[in-house]
């Protein structure tokens, strides 16, 4: 099914005076013709992500679109901490990722890689180059954002595919793998031929931040609370020689997204113990996964951000996340469409 912008458009239009209602149809029909004269997907893709973020950050449609939604938000504020000045882009961005999502993410995945490539922008590709000059194999340890399902689709235009370790239930269920013990021997079955794979030089994908599959963990310090990271990761790589580099995908305010490939992790040496190795390695990826959320909140899975409230507090003092937004956000870019077309539209 098509996603349909005409419902918050109109939940806009409904607070406007007749002054702005003028001003808001100037805006959009600068909007579709632009996007009517756009020749390029990246384009096309781009002035209307930025077109929704107008709608999102407008408060009439924060305040009516989905009450519910706009309730878990800011929940989510409260729980997390964020200070007055970040409440706001949290809201704003919360509502625009959840928008955005259903606007194109299933389009994405069914599309050709190629259209995902076309609107991403990518840091730390040195890091990925350098992991595969070697035969040893390459473990990607993505962050559960809203679009992390694209880095799969993004490798492959760049001819790289992978085997995904660690398949949540709900995949597990619909791959036929219904009972627990079912879904143990999938899970032994897809760390063999992880360990092949790595072995061979392949690349195995597996998200340490998810909230199931953690028979095999380590608890750490997160943000005032303590939650567990799956470890597996860590045994394999210290088992077949394979690099190790944390990777998050995230939307822009801008229009399009970014992928950020952090630099690989180090592992000790074997004057360490093994228990010591595995927590170094599940450490390095705690420290990137605790930047992308100080940084980076908007932008997480909001089935994340409820569970990180359902943890048990351990120091309230250390809760807060009072770390500086990402260089992507650019509130000054937040209404271009309407700007052009000759003020600003706000509700009466």
């Amino acid at each position: 099914m098509a996603y349909d912008i005409e419902p918050i458009e109109r939940c806009l239009i409904r607070c406007l005076t007749e002054r702005d209602r003028k001003r808001f149809d100037r805006a959009k029909r600068f909007v579709d013709e632009t996007l009517r004269r756009s020749t390029d997907y990246a384009t096309a893709h781009r002035i209307s992500a930025r077109w929704l973020k107008f709608l999102c950050s407008r408060k009439p449609v924060q305040r009516d679109l989905d009450p519910e939604a706009a309730a878990k938000l800011r929940d989510f504020a409260t729980v997390l901490g964020l200070p007055a000045a970040r409440t706001r882009e949290f809201f704003n961005l919360g509502l625009l990722g959840r928008e955005w999502r259903q606007w194109c993410l299933w389009g994405l995945l069914r599309g050709p890689p190629e259209l995902v490539a076309q609107i991403t922008r990518v840091t730390g590709w040195e890091y990925f180059e350098r992991c595969r000059r070697d035969d040893a194999g390459l473990i990607l340890l993505p962050v559960h954002t809203q679009f992390a399902r694209l880095i799969v689709r993004y490798l492959r235009h760049r001819g790289h595919v992978g085997l995904t370790l660690g398949l949540e239930n709900d995949r597990l269920n619909a791959l036929g793998f219904q009972t627990p013990s079912a879904k143990r021997l999938e899970h032994a079955r897809q760390m063999q031929a992880a360990k092949q794979l790595l072995r061979r030089g392949g690349i195995v994908f597996n998200a340490p931040d998810s909230p199931q599959n953690l028979d095999s963990s380590r608890s750490v310090e997160f943000f005032g609370r303590q939650r567990k990271l799956a470890s597996g990761f860590a045994d394999l790589a210290l088992k077949t020689g394979a690099h190790v580099v944390p990777l998050a995908y995230r939307f822009s305010p801008r229009g399009f997204f970014v992928l950020e490939f952090g630099a690989p992790f180090h592992a000790p040496g074997l004057q360490s113990t093994d228990d010591e190795r595995v927590d170094s390695l599940v450490g390095q990826y705690a420290s990137f996964l605790r930047d992308e959320w100080r940084r980076y909140p908007w932008n997480l899975q909001w089935g994340q951000l409820r569970n990180y409230g359902l943890l048990p507090e351990t120091n309230p003092a250390s809760m807060a996340m009072q770390g500086p937004a990402g260089p992507e956000n650019d509130e000054s870019d937040d209404s271009d469409a309407v700007r052009h077309a000759g003020g600003e539209a706000r509700p009466a």
